[in-house]
């Protein structure tokens, strides 16, 4: 279909527009009108629309502006638009892949500048989104000045012819690629041992490309003496027809390497049967054989070593058994291996770890080490250490696994009695640390118990004593300072001695002051008496055995003896505590010790509480000011139950496991002993059969959770 560049001419040198509608032009400056008679008109008007309707070619006609004219009914069938659809519309736009538009709109304008010929491929868009190849035919339609003012475009949709031709050069493109991406060497010879063709692999072996190979009966370095029998070989087959193997040929590499090769040569017929030439397929087999020979070798090390060696296939399928692993199975030398698959020989729970870690492992860095263990004929185990290899393809599949695997018996029993040295040694520290630490302990509170008790005795009698004499001296006094009142009434006016020495001591304010001044001392004399008797009951030295107490009193006591610490300081507020005391009965304890306990835990919490307060600011503290929350509550169980809360910056869990532990403190060196809470532990869960948990949430707080029975066991 060729482009028509001067247009369609009616036969009368009209354009078909002319022939559709009479114009009136101006030629060299003279009107000039061109009729047509009515008849003729009509008649070449129903010609051009029956061969528009009738051609079998889709139809197109587009105006200068792109848009449809006229489409005709197997434009219809190959786009799925009516005719009414799409006339008056742009045919980049209904009929183009957005994709395409603006290359194809650009050839429409050169078509309509008459810049290009009338021919061209492109893709196109059917109604229902199916994308084609049409090859177009354009041809201009002028007036008769010569200027186009439409397109008439014939459409053939090629798309399976373009289909077929791509995967034709596919084909051919493959078997090329097959040919020469093969490593045997294929060889394609006429009558006289001619060569016709020879793969890659035959020319890069020759050093020869396919014009130098073209003709020849054999490469010019082989030896003679090879040549000849190729030549026979070549004659045997074209003559006979006949396929020949011949295990091991001698060749002559371009370099005068010679190796040999497995050749096979088969007969090329044609359509009556006749050969007409030979193909030859030869294999290097040097390094196989090399192979042979360094298997050989290797197989004699395999079946030597002391080591339970076997290879699989990737299902489990035994491929091979060396001679220990006979052995260690009990298998014969005869016996044979061939459907027994690996998981027979180890237990159930050492299969789990081979298959869930053993072999993954060994799949993803190439070999994996553990302790499993094979399953003997009388279902014993052995231990064993074992090497799991992953032998991959060079592009990386897996194709087979191997083990090695050595009896550890011996070892793990060394093991074994170590490990229960160790453990025993390991529970005789723990034992000889605790001991220590509540040696250590019991030492220190005994001491400071004495000495808690005998500076409480101390203070408590001049205490008593000063206390006791406030109540008579302030009745005195009271006396005093009546008559005084009684002389200033009856006389007014005394001496002057007596009334600058007035003066000098300010009587009226002494009158007034003196009577607050004992009130003070009665209120100090009061405190001490109460941290006397604070100190008395926390150290309880006076009831070393059990005995039923008010817990509450003992929380108490603590709190009075470190009241100094909750106070506010110059830097924070006061440190707030919160009592909810339950209805609890007397308790049968060491009241003492477990007054110690209650130290500990508040001195614990008040630690860490003034730890986060030196790192906020007064503000912070007074928003969120530090709190203690102490619980008490009778368990439905029958247990007393204590707690204490802080609201401060929690402990972490690295911490929280080791918090009972001897000995153990994040403390600063000469700060903390890390016995407090150790101590505490043994407290409440030895001495008083109880439990000490302890429950941190970090940033939000810790609590220290005490349960002990209201009685003791019988015999503790």
């Amino acid at each position: 279909m060729n482009f028509q560049q001067q247009g369609i001419q009616s036969s009368n040198n009209f354009s078909v527009n002319q022939a559709l509608k009479v114009d009136e032009v101006s030629i060299n400056g003279q009107e000039i009108a061109h009729q047509l008679a009515e008849p003729d008109f009509k008649q070449l008007q129903d010609k051009i629309l029956l061969l528009m309707e009738r051609n079998p070619l889709p139809l197109i006609e587009w105006n200068t502006a792109f848009q449809v004219i006229q489409w005709n009914p197997a434009a219809e069938q190959l786009f799925g638009y009516s005719k009414s659809e799409v006339l008056g519309c742009q045919v980049p736009e209904i009929i183009v892949p957005e994709s395409e538009r603006l290359q194809v709109i650009k050839i429409m304008e050169l078509l309509i500048e008459e810049k290009v010929g009338g021919n061209n491929l492109s893709k196109n868009l059917t109604k229902h989104g199916r994308v084609i190849i049409c090859d177009w035919c354009h041809t201009p339609i002028t007036n008769v000045d010569g200027k186009v003012i439409s397109i008439v475009s014939t459409v053939q949709d090629i798309t399976k012819v373009k289909s077929f031709e791509n995967a034709l050069r596919e084909n051919e493109k493959t078997y090329q690629q097959i040919l020469d991406a093969i490593t045997d060497m294929v060889l394609v010879k006429g009558a006289k041992s001619r060569i016709i063709w020879a793969n890659k692999a035959f020319r890069d072996y020759y050093g020869m490309n396919e014009e130098q190979l073209q003709n020849m009966i054999d490469a010019p370095f082989n030896e003679v003496d090879h040549t000849l029998q190729y030549i026979k070989d070549d004659a045997y087959v074209f003559e006979s027809g006949q396929t020949l193997e011949i295990p091991q040929e001698p060749v002559t590499r371009y370099d005068g390497e010679v190796r040999l090769f497995h050749t096979i040569k088969s007969a090329i017929r044609n359509e009556l049967g006749q050969t007409i030439m030979t193909v030859g397929v030869s294999r290097d087999i040097s390094e196989h054989k090399q192979a042979e020979k360094e298997q050989a070798k290797l197989l004699a090390i395999l079946e030597a070593a002391p080591d339970f060696i076997s290879t699989a296939d990737l299902t489990g399928r035994v491929l091979y058994f060396n001679k220990a692993a006979r052995k260690i199975l009990e298998l014969g030398e005869k016996e044979s291996f061939q459907e027994r698959n690996l998981c027979q020989n180890h237990p159930k729970w050492a299969n789990d770890i081979i298959h869930n870690q053993g072999l993954p492992e060994s799949v993803r860095v190439g070999d994996w080490v553990g302790e499993t263990a094979l399953l003997k004929a009388d279902g014993r185990e052995i231990p064993i250490s074992q090497l799991i290899i992953a032998h991959k393809s060079p592009d990386g599949k897996v194709e087979y696994f191997s083990t090695i695997a050595r009896d550890i018996s011996e070892l793990k029993t060394a093991e074994e009695t170590l490990r229960q040295k160790a453990e025993d040694l390991e529970c005789a520290l723990k034992e000889l640390q605790s001991t220590q630490a509540h040696l250590l302990q019991s030492e220190k509170m005994s001491s400071i118990g004495q000495l808690v008790a005998g500076v409480a005795h101390e203070i408590n009698n001049p205490t008593s004593f000063i206390y006791s004499n406030i109540q008579p001296a302030n009745e005195y006094i009271n006396d005093l300072l009546l008559l005084i009142e009684l002389y200033q009434e009856h006389y007014p006016n005394p001496v002057k001695v007596i009334q600058e020495q007035i003066e000098a001591i300010d009587l009226e304010f002494l009158m007034a002051d003196l009577p607050k001044l004992l009130s003070s001392m009665k209120m100090g004399a009061d405190r001490i008496k109460q941290i006397v008797l604070s100190l008395r009951n926390f150290s309880r030295m006076d009831e070393a055995e059990c005995k039923a107490v008010d817990i509450h009193l003992g929380i108490d006591s603590t709190l009075v003896i470190l009241e100094h610490r909750l106070k506010a300081q110059h830097n924070r507020p006061a440190i707030e505590i919160i009592k909810e005391y339950g209805k609890l009965p007397f308790v049968e304890c060491y009241a003492g010790q477990l007054n110690q306990v209650f130290m500990n835990i508040l001195v614990n919490a008040l630690d860490a509480l003034e730890q986060r307060d030196a790192k906020r600011s007064i503000e912070q503290m007074q928003e969120a000011p530090s709190t203690i929350n102490i619980f008490t509550q009778l368990s439905p169980h029958g247990k007393v139950v204590i707690r204490f809360v802080d609201n401060g910056v929690g402990i972490p869990e690295n911490v929280l496991k080791r918090l009972f532990d001897p000995f153990f403190t994040t403390k600063p060196v000469g700060i903390g002993t890390g016995l407090g809470l150790s101590i505490s532990y043994q407290i409440v869960v030895e001495k008083h059969k109880g439990k000490l948990t302890c429950l941190s949430i970090p940033e939000q707080g810790t609590e220290f959770h005490i349960e002990i029975p209201i009685s003791l066991p019988l015999g503790d």
